[in-house]
């Protein structure tokens, strides 16, 4: 007799050999015998009267019912999972494991102070960081909450402000001494700059005067001396003169501090990058998640700058 909990069962089987393109390595991972999961995703195909797999001696390929079904499976295990660590964590106890992550360069400068902060505040929880590039689906990869730069438009997320990202137009004195200290944004035309390519409209670079949230300003067309997708690369370039460079003022203020970079054209501004603590819609919201919410919210506010 089919029950609900065989039904789930199966489709989690499923789940397993469509990820591992086999029903060994799938057995080897749920730790059963390959004879078994066959036996259940076939019985999966015969309830729902469609054909999920096409099986050959060599290889195993999804039809499109099975892909169809595949994007249905990964949703069931992300909400059956996230459903076990939000009743896990609905305690009077702030404790167990959060799953954070935040861009790579503003983590590496700012993440290790405040995870120290907090864990002297928190100490029965654990924080679990990735430094991600690209923003990761915090629901169907399992994260509690995120830190972004920009705006996101998931309805499934709530995003709570904590600051903003501002940037700075840099040189070091040695490019200054061989290309000149610009006066107007145009005169970086034809001089050498750094460019970011994981940003595809940082060919060309917008200036404002006065407010970084006011006005067209000026978009002034740069010279890539170099294109890379690094800020602490373009920071190093910057420092040995390659170029004028465009960076966070985080990155670069001890810099500019020590007379390393010059802060070049600082009255006229490069627009503010907002930035985001990113947390699923959860009622309620476990506590050790709403403890580590709130921290990083008290604690880049009492940031000076």
């Amino acid at each position: 007799m089919e029950t609900i909990n065989a039904r789930f069962d199966w489709a989690m089987g499923f789940l397993a050999v469509a990820e591992a393109s086999s029903f060994t390595a799938a057995a080897e991972r749920l730790g059963c015998s390959k004879a078994v999961l066959s036996k259940q995703v076939g019985q999966l195909e015969a309830a729902l009267g469609v054909q999920l797999l096409f099986r050959t001696t060599r290889r195993l390929t999804l039809t499109e019912a099975g892909r169809t079904y595949l994007t249905y499976c990964r949703e069931l295990k992300a909400t059956f999972d996230e459903a076990g660590r939000t009743v896990s964590g609905l305690s009077d106890t702030v404790s167990g494991l959060v799953r954070m992550t935040a861009p790579p360069t503003f983590g590496s400068t700012f993440m290790a102070e405040l995870l120290l902060a907090f864990r002297e505040r928190y100490p029965a929880v654990d924080v679990e960081l990735e430094l991600s590039r690209e923003p990761r689906d915090l629901i169907a990869d399992g994260f509690d909450l995120a830190i972004r730069q920009g705006r996101t438009l998931d309805e499934r997320l709530i995003a709570k402000p904590i600051g903003v990202q501002e940037d700075w137009l840099v040189a070091s004195p040695d490019c200054l001494a061989h290309h000149g200290m610009p006066c107007v944004p145009g005169d970086l035309a034809g001089r050498p700059c750094l460019v970011n390519s994981h940003f595809k409209d940082d060919a060309s670079w917008l200036f404002l005067a006065g407010d970084a949230s006011g006005g067209e300003g000026a978009r002034v067309p740069v010279s890539a001396a170099f294109s890379v997708n690094d800020y602490p690369m373009i920071r190093r370039l910057a420092l040995a003169g390659a170029g004028y460079a465009r960076l966070p003022r985080f990155l670069v203020e001890a810099d500019v501090a020590a007379g390393d970079l010059v802060h070049v054209l600082p009255d006229y501004l490069l627009p503010h990058l907002p930035l985001f603590v990113v947390f699923p819609v959860r009622r309620p919201q476990p506590l050790k998640v709403r403890a580590l919410i709130d921290f990083v919210d008290d604690w880049f506010r009492a940031r000076p700058g």
